[in-house]
């Protein structure tokens, strides 16, 4: 695998501001860095690479709100729901297309995002909680292993359950962290690594650490509802991206 010197300086800036928004609001980077990964290389070798920056950019975002640690209990079958999903992700990853699952996660994310934006919900109630966690788990770990993109659901349910601001990034960094080391270990296994696409990934984490401070030290000039706001904004674009990447790929596989 080759690229143009001018794909590798696209590829730097595009990480670099991916980085930054993770930095900034706490998710996104997997969303908008796979995407451009995908127009470089293609959509599973993209994925691939992803896989190996994003457990440093979720792990350092996980210890820089460290503080937050406690929360983990609000969410523990989320995640445990979000490792068998991302098995199950994985190997959906390296034998079938996902167009299905994209253009679902799609639909359910833009709508959750319009309606949203009308008022600020009230958290939803334990019960409830109880019984979402785990499916949003499920079906976040399979979106994240198949797709390289999970940030939709698991920022669906962390906004739900009234997580906002340093609480909220912690959360989803702690899942995605997660959900990495153990896409990792299954890739390697299912013999998905090359030297190119390794080196790639790791040359691709300095712009990505770089941009990420970068965000961090933003972030604490924006208040709360910003913040807010600016999340839902992420899930409308995420979501719409998935239902443009589920079409393309429909589109070309008729073609």
């Amino acid at each position: 695998m080759s690229l143009e010197p001018v794909a590798i300086v696209a590829l730097v800036v595009l990480i670099s501001i991916a980085a930054f928004v993770n930095g900034t609001i706490g998710f996104g980077f997997a969303l908008l860095a796979v995407n451009a990964l995908a127009f470089v290389l293609d959509a599973r070798n993209g994925v691939i690479v992803m896989s190996t920056i994003t457990p440093i950019v979720s792990g350092l975002q996980t210890i820089h709100h460290r503080r937050h640690r406690s929360i983990v209990r609000h969410f523990r079958t989320l995640l445990l729901a979000a490792l068998v999903g991302t098995v199950i992700g994985t190997f959906l990853l390296v034998n079938l297309p996902g167009p299905a699952i994209s253009a679902a996660l799609g639909l359910f994310t833009v709508w959750f995002a319009l309606n949203a934006l009308r008022a600020e919900r009230p958290p939803i109630s334990g019960a409830t909680q109880r019984w979402l966690g785990p499916v949003a788990g499920l079906v976040g770990g399979i979106s994240n292993g198949a797709l390289g993109a999970s940030g939709p659901v698991f920022g669906t349910y962390l906004t739900a359950i009234g997580l906002r601001g340093t609480e909220f990034a912690f959360a989803i960094s702690i899942a995605f962290f997660v959900m990495a080391i153990l896409r990792i270990g299954l890739l390697a296994s299912l013999g998905q690594y090359t030297v190119a696409l390794l080196a790639l990934g790791l040359a691709l984490a300095v712009p990505a650490v770089l941009g990420q401070r970068m965000g961090f030290w933003f972030r604490g000039r924006l208040s709360p509802r910003t913040l807010y706001r600016a999340v839902i904004a992420i899930l409308f674009v995420a979501g719409a991206n998935l239902i443009v990447r589920a079409v393309a790929s429909v589109v070309t596989e008729a073609g």
